[in-house]
């Protein structure tokens, strides 16, 4: 197999435990014993830019150039047209993303889902009861999509647990907001009785994938996204059957060695 390097948005910009940079990079490289971390210096047969864009770098490279992005960067003005012209092939986690990028670039661009490390989770919780609080996590700026579910809740008696990196406040619901740590957030997803992501494509929604709803289904976590399912999930029995039913789709198709097998199609795909 072909010696590959991950150069990750964390390495780019001296940052710790990215969600992108451990979901598309770190949980593959854990099943990838031909892939490591990129070290400058090392002779690699392929690269793969994780939201890394390093121009000098990808024009001098004599291997395969990989650019995997989970975001629309472009709108933010990163010049993703200009950088594709040095890659092989780019991998995206969405048909949103890929449905822009196949009308800006010229080389292929591959969907390989955001997915789960199993391995790093802890065991998947059981239900029983009736609700008494629901949990959201993420960062802050998106925390705006529960202003929605607030009468909801209140109606219901139940309290809202927010792990992120910021604060969310009510004068209507009891809040519990939780900081997140990559040590602690699984655990603390698991005291609450199901997660809450209201559902909205507006703005930059529509590009997303489903990371958090996989994560959270892998920690026996129902999700609820409309006031129905809010509902439904109330029960104890309820929550319990939509765990056993979503869990059969993780194991299925979310596990990350199936990203692991999809990323060397890739790479043996691309003629040097």
């Amino acid at each position: 197999m072909k010696k590959t390097a991950f150069l990750l948005f964390e390495q780019m910009w001296q940052r710790h435990n990215t969600g992108s940079s451990r979901i598309r990079g770190h949980w593959l490289m854990n099943y990838m014993p031909e892939a490591d971390l990129f070290k400058q210096g090392r002779a690699y047969d392929v690269i793969i830019y994780q939201k890394a864009y390093w121009k000098e770098m990808a024009r001098n490279f004599e291997g395969i150039n990989i650019l995997d992005i989970c975001d629309p960067d472009w709108l933010d003005g990163v010049e993703i047209v200009t950088f594709a012209e040095s890659m092989s092939a780019i991998t995206v986690p969405t048909e949103a993303l890929q449905a822009d990028l196949v009308r800006m670039v010229k080389c292929p661009v591959y969907v390989i889902k955001d997915r789960i490390d199993l391995a790093t989770l802890p065991k998947p919780k059981k239900h029983q009861g009736t609700a008494k609080s629901v949990v959201w996590f993420g960062y802050s700026h998106n925390s705006w999509v529960l202003e929605e579910a607030i009468d909801l809740l209140k109606e219901l008696n139940l309290k809202l647990i927010v792990i992120s990196d910021g604060r969310f406040l009510s004068s209507d619901i009891t809040v519990e907001n939780i900081k997140w740590d990559v040590e602690t957030v699984n655990a603390e997803i698991q005291k609450a009785d199901f997660v809450l992501f209201p559902a909205t494509k507006k703005g930059r929604h529509a590009y997303k994938s489903e990371n958090k709803t996989v994560q959270s289904w892998a920690l026996g976590m129902p999700v609820a996204t409309s006031p129905e399912e809010v509902r439904r999930f109330m029960e104890g029995g309820e929550r319990q059957q939509e765990v056993d039913e979503k869990m059969k789709i993780v194991l299925e198709d979310y596990d990350v060695k199936k990203s692991v097998e999809e990323m060397r199609a890739v790479i043996e795909s691309i003629k040097e």
